[in-house]
């Protein structure tokens, strides 16, 4: 393939990374859990992992995604006639825009001039993708064709070029690749290589599926790290040890992987881990934005009305996942204050009493944060105004939860919790040794990243919370009645 300069050559410099064969498998395993769980029809966030959560990435297998579908819809009628399977395929990557390919036939591509006509007839939008690759005229017997023309027009003509080429190559996809650009003249002869390689998945007598792959400038940084650790010296071995490493890494994984497959995964795992360096921003395209789907919604029944704002006596215990405020809240409770525990353990535990496990009292993920800000608005509604109580977090967390879940909330519930408010927020810094369990489900470093978010969150609402530093739990509870006023600490509930 073409070489061209490669602005991702230094993503990773400085990135430690011992293993970076578990970590090219880790990807894997956490990117086609996202899949599963949002084609399951769950609502996101699909993973825990804050960076699959906000960052772009294409599925580990290339039939997964949404513009190889159209691609497969497009050209398996044209199965058995090569000519213009050939011709479908090379149209489909010139185009690249699933919405352009979902709309057609196979029979159009037949007719030039009907597939001209309908592709110019929205002028406001554009027929194909424009920024996933480039994509180059094409030099043609003297002829330059742009790629519009090229993709409608020509392809249809030189298929008997294109079925020689190809096939003269015996199954190798660099070397069709070559044959072809031969007399393409591309600089970047990267949409003939992908047209090539969609070949085989129709006709692998023709292309071979294990055929060794050139390395695209965007894998580079990641499949170096592979072959250095493997001791390798290509990176057309590396692959092929990848490929090998699968059984002892994935073996659970749907099927065996190809070149082409390490190939472009080595350039998810560089976008993935370029994140993890910092060299990588979420913003832009990067930025991940779920579309297409209504966004659950939750509002306080009824149309209540609020006058001025309610100083409340409760004192919240507040804090991400692991962060002891369970323990804390048992600890005053012991020392004879009024408590009251977290909504979603309340939840579970009564679920759990009637014989139901946890998993399945939250395997409809909507229904569950719905029922959690139910009963967080009705608790939170009827507790005492005047007495001092302590609570294992609040309203406000429900909101971050809910927000990660793609929940939007209404304005009765916004006035509401301008109307009320809390004495106090008491923000326990993260614990070490975190452990997840039936409440806590989270893992470590979504642990930490829901803790900064609840932080925040409460600074929305108009708090500044009082950070509690990690400490042994004697020390905490000190250090909170410390701080609640003295008038309001004299009467614990006995």
């Amino acid at each position: 393939m073409t070489t061209l300069h490669n602005p991702y050559a230094a993503a990773l410099d400085g990135l430690e990374l011992d293993d970076p064969v578990t970590a090219f498998f880790d990807f894997c395993r956490g990117r086609e859990r996202v899949r599963v769980r949002r084609e399951s029809g769950a609502l996101p966030p699909w993973s825990d992992d804050p960076i699959f959560q906000r960052g772009r990435f294409l599925n580990v297998f290339r039939e997964d995604d949404r513009g190889s579908r159209a691609i497969l819809r497009l050209a398996t009628p044209l199965t058995d006639d090569l000519p213009r399977l050939i011709q479908a395929l090379f149209f489909a990557r010139w185009c690249n825009s699933q919405g352009t390919l979902d709309a057609l036939s196979a029979e159009l591509l037949a007719n030039p001039t009907e597939l001209r006509e309908l592709l110019r007839s929205p002028a406001e939008q554009s027929w194909c993708n424009e920024t996933a690759y480039p994509v180059e005229p094409i030099s043609w017997e003297g002829k330059t064709y742009s790629r519009f023309d090229a993709a409608t027009a020509l392809f249809g003509t030189i298929t008997p070029f294109l079925v020689e080429a190809i096939c003269g190559a015996e199954g190798n996809v660099t070397r069709a690749t070559e044959r072809v650009n031969a007399r393409f003249g591309m600089q970047n002869d990267f949409p003939i290589f992908m047209a090539v390689m969609d070949l085989a998945w129709f006709r692998p007598e023709v292309i071979h599926p294990s055929s060794p792959v050139p390395t695209g400038i965007g894998a580079v940084a990641f499949l170096d790290r592979l072959q250095a650790h493997l001791g390798l010296s290509s990176h057309t071995q590396t692959c092929e040890r990848m490929m090998t490493l699968q059984a002892v890494h994935w073996p659970e994984a749907r099927r065996p992987f190809q070149p082409i497959d390490i190939e472009y995964l080595s350039c998810e795992c560089r976008k993935y881990y370029s994140y993890v360096n910092g060299t990588k921003a979420f913003e832009g395209k990067n930025l991940f934005r779920p579309a297409g789907a209504v966004r659950p919604y939750f509002d306080i029944p009824g149309a209540p009305t609020y006058d001025g704002v309610v100083q409340t006596q409760i004192h919240v215990i507040a804090g991400g996942p692991g962060s002891g405020k369970t323990t804390v809240i048992e600890a005053l409770a012991q020392a004879g204050y009024r408590v009251e525990a977290e909504t979603a353990e309340r939840l579970i535990k009564a679920g759990v009493a009637l014989g139901h496990r946890a998993e399945d009292l939250r395997s409809d993920p909507v229904q569950w944060q719905r029922d959690i800000y139910r009963q967080d608005h009705v608790l939170f509604d009827s507790l005492p105004v005047d007495a001092l109580l302590f609570t294992d977090t609040s309203m406000v967390e429900s909101l971050v939860f809910g927000e990660r879940a793609g929940f939007c909330t209404g304005p009765k519930l916004d006035a509401w919790l301008r109307h009320k408010r809390y004495k106090k927020v008491f923000f326990l810094e993260p614990l070490t040794g975190y452990e997840q369990t039936d409440v806590r489900i989270e893992s470590p470093q979504a642990a930490l990243e829901i803790s900064a978010e609840v932080r925040e969150c409460y600074r929305r609402h108009g708090y500044e919370p009082i950070v509690v530093p990690s400490a042994p739990v004697a020390q905490r509870v000190e250090f909170i009645l410390a701080r609640v006023a003295p008038n309001d600490a004299a009467e614990p509930t006995t």
